[in-house]
């Protein structure tokens, strides 16, 4: 009985040391004032729309984070911050234990650069969002133009939202996305046209010709159609031959010489 009282009291002065041990490290960590502002921006290699300087102005502005206790800071409000620029596709920010303030941004990816009717221009990132044009950085991909409408850049806007319902966003989205995928046609294709009849036309990066595409119709069929014909000219001479490159006619390609 006695060893069992004295297991129990072993037990109880551990469990009751281990909370003091905590408690004091909670209290201590609360009193920590922040030290040291770590901003980390992912994938652009220190070239990009964002630029770690500007973000750290953002949010230590004047220098008052460094007045902050961890225990008053909050790391949703630094997000929140953050997150209204709208080249940031993802901000997680989270405390160190000896003062941190680690800050890691995603940059948002453009997959194309779009141009109004009106020559304004925006791009469209991976996951389909509109965000504006650069002032300092304008990176290479495909562009789009043509007969888009005036979508008036709304900042943020989706290619998903109901105001774009009856606009080609979505149907531009759809095949760039399927030209990235692609090896080859990444490479070759640089730059789609939609005409005033509705229709797609894509120009080549290589040879001097126009691919009429047309509608999204049997679009996979259309670009098998397309890579078997550029294996076929890959094998002789003529690149520059062309004029027209027609896929619009079913299971087969239609080409018009020069």
């Amino acid at each position: 009985m006695l060893k069992k009282l004295l297991s129990i009291s072993v037990v109880v002065l551990l469990i009751g040391g281990l909370l003091a041990i905590v408690g004091a490290s909670y209290m201590k960590r609360s009193n920590q004032k922040v030290n040291k502002l770590v901003v980390k921006v992912c994938g652009n290699n220190g070239t990009g729309f964002l630029k770690k300087e500007d973000l750290e102005k953002t949010i230590n502005t004047e220098g008052a984070l460094l007045n902050y206790r961890l225990a008053d800071l909050s790391e949703k409000s630094i997000e929140k911050k953050l997150k209204s620029n709208p080249y940031i596709d993802r901000v997680d920010c989270y405390l160190g234990l000896e003062g941190e303030v680690f800050v890691n941004v995603k940059e948002r990816i453009p997959v194309v650069r779009v141009y109004e009717k009106n020559n304004l221009s925006y791009y469209l990132d991976e996951n389909g969002i509109l965000f504006p044009i650069g002032k300092n950085y304008a990176p290479r991909v495909m562009i789009a133009n043509g007969y888009l409408g005036d979508l008036k850049q709304k900042q943020l806007n989706t290619v998903y939202d109901s105001a774009n319902f009856n606009t080609p966003l979505y149907d531009l989205f759809t095949l760039v996305n399927y030209i990235r995928k692609d090896a080859f046609l990444n490479a070759q294709i640089a730059q789609l046209y939609y005409n005033s009849i509705g229709e797609w036309e894509l120009v080549p990066e290589l040879g001097d010709h126009i691919i009429k595409f047309g509608s999204m119709a049997n679009m996979d069929q259309k670009f098998e159609n397309l890579r078997a014909f550029y294996q076929e000219l890959s094998l002789r001479s003529g690149w520059n031959d062309y004029q027209i490159i027609n896929l619009t006619f079913n299971n087969q390609i239609v080409c018009t010489k020069k």
